[in-house]
């Protein structure tokens, strides 16, 4: 999925097949006692494929940083050490394609992928490609190839074809004889529609269409039965045919990045889909069929002209991810309270200027992101939110906190900054982040002191004339930001001795 990075809660685990691949002619050409080029070539390969497969990858940045660890560290001694070995088990695996065409009926893994400037991409492809009636994996990534011949379909037992970044502007209509295909990537071409044959993959499971400019998909999408995954984000869809409702065993639909303004009634029938990303459209509504998604996990709505969400919404049981950010809410259903598996929650950047009670029914939510609208309170049921871990406040127009908030005993991080706040609950407790910049605070309260786990405090643009002795209590204090408040500059030293090993900020004028 995509984009990371699209904003996507669930772990993906990168898998650099073309890196792989070339990873295998290294070992063919490379000595154990002579590799350091040929490593520095591996690991500028698979860093390469890391990026270019941002669809497979985590978007979780400390997710990356151990991917990258692992690049020279395993790939570039280990790995080569064995390369002997992993030559042995790859029998009927070729890289060459004259080679490949010497041996039809040998061939089971045609890789011909082009990764780096070592080889010269492929602009065409010859038709004795569909002598290879054993071939099992084709891989042509990465080439400039504008059409493919018809013999492409007398591969019978092709199951994997990856087109990916290519030039194809148009599919054979014989591709509807690759009736064992399970994973087909044409992403990244130029396609504007795709053949009504596409029908006829009975067996296909994984469709990728990303990066196109396909503006319609034929009914025909329907017929296939088996697929699980379907990526149409970076399109130019403006509709989805009814028939997307047929694809009963479908998991994941993403469809960001398009123009979509409605959807289908028929949406509501993909009983087993449990991802559905519509982030970046155009839609101003939702079917009220969307409820029908029992086992969806993860809704990305953000980035689209939403004013108002169906009480269906309610119920998606199983949801755990739902972002509605940058869009045109001005309230939310009551119905919101019914999503007892909630885990994280975006409404930032919205039009909310109050929030349902029901939002306490919320148990499992851990991150809510409210800033960016325009709330001048909040329910006193927010205190319930017990596994509630990140809360973000900033830019709305509250005045006070419900006392309740000091409920919330495993919240870590509570941004504020840019409210009306004037005062401060005292019964604020566990916090390790807490930010109340450009507030109307003039006093805190005492009880800031038992803020023991606080790491970070920014108080700066609140007019402040007075400075509680408590904060000294806070022995985990790294950081205080006291910017642009004058009143407390005579006050410096003062506070510096009070928090010896703490990083204060007073401004450009210290």
């Amino acid at each position: 999925m995509s984009n990371l990075m699209k904003s996507y809660p669930k772990d993906f685990i990168p898998y650099p097949k073309p890196a792989f691949g070339k990873f295998y002619r290294i070992c063919k050409t490379t000595s154990i006692y002579d590799y350091k080029s040929k490593a520095e070539s591996l690991n500028f390969l698979y860093c390469t494929d890391i990026f270019n497969k941002e669809t497979e990858m985590n978007p979780n940045p400390h997710f990356l940083t151990k991917q990258f660890r692992k690049i020279g560290a395993i790939f570039s001694t280990i790995l080569l050490c064995f390369c002997c070995t992993i030559e042995a088990k790859e029998k009927g695996v070729y890289y060459n394609l004259t080679e490949a065409l010497q041996h039809p009926t040998d061939v089971r893994t045609l890789d011909l992928s082009v990764m780096d400037y070592s080889n010269d991409p492929l602009t065409t492809l010859p038709k004795e490609i569909g002598n290879l009636q054993n071939l099992k994996s084709l891989n042509l990534r990465y080439n400039q190839l504008t059409t493919l011949p018809k013999e492409i379909g007398n591969l019978q037992k092709l199951q994997e074809l990856d087109l990916g970044i290519n030039q194809l502007t148009t599919l054979p209509k014989e591709i509807e004889k690759l009736q064992n295909l399970r994973d087909l990537d044409l992403s990244s071409n130029e396609l504007t529609t795709l053949p009504e044959e596409i029908g006829q993959l009975q067996k296909l499971q994984k469709l990728s269409l990303y990066g196109n400019q396909v503006t319609t998909l034929p009914k025909e999408i329907g017929k296939l039965q088996n697929l699980q995954e379907l990526h149409l984000y970076e399109n130019q869809l403006t509709t989805l045919p009814k028939e997307i409702g047929n694809l009963k065993n479908l998991q994941e639909l993403s469809l960001d990045n398009n123009q979509l303004t409605t959807l289908p009634k028929e949406i509501g029938n993909l009983q087993k889909l449990q991802e559905l990303n519509l982030n970046k459209n155009q839609l101003t509504t939702l079917p009220k069929e969307i409820g029908k998604l029992q086992k969806l996990q993860t809704l990305i709505l953000n980035r689209n002209d939403l004013t108002t969400l169906p009480k269906e919404i309610g119920k998606l049981q199983k949801l755990q991810y739902l972002n509605l950010d940058n869009n045109q809410l001005i309230n939310l259903p009551k119905e919101i309270g019914n999503l007892q598996n909630l885990k994280y929650l975006r409404l930032d950047n919205n039009q909310l200027t109050a929030l349902p009670k029901e939002i306490g029914n919320l148990q499992n939510l851990q991150t809510l992101d409210l800033h960016d609208n325009q709330l001048t309170t909040l329910p006193k049921e927010i205190g319930k939110l017990q596994n509630l871990q990140t809360l973000d406040l900033y830019t709305n127009r509250l005045a006070t906190l419900p006392k309740e908030i000091g409920k919330l005993r495993n919240l870590e991080s509570l941004d504020l900054n840019h409210n009306d706040l004037t005062t401060l609950p005292k019964e604020i407790r566990n916090l390790q982040k807490l930010d109340l910049s450009e507030n109307r605070l003039t006093t805190l309260p005492k009880e800031i002191g038992k803020l023991r786990n606080l790491e970070s405090l920014d108080l700066s643009g609140n007019p402040l004339t007075s400075f509680p002795e408590e904060i000294g209590k806070l022995q985990h204090l790294k950081r205080l930001r006291l910017e642009n408040i004058p009143t407390l500059l005579p006050q410096k030293e003062k506070i510096r001795k009070l928090l010896p090993n703490v990083t204060i900020d007073f401004g450009p004028e210290t």
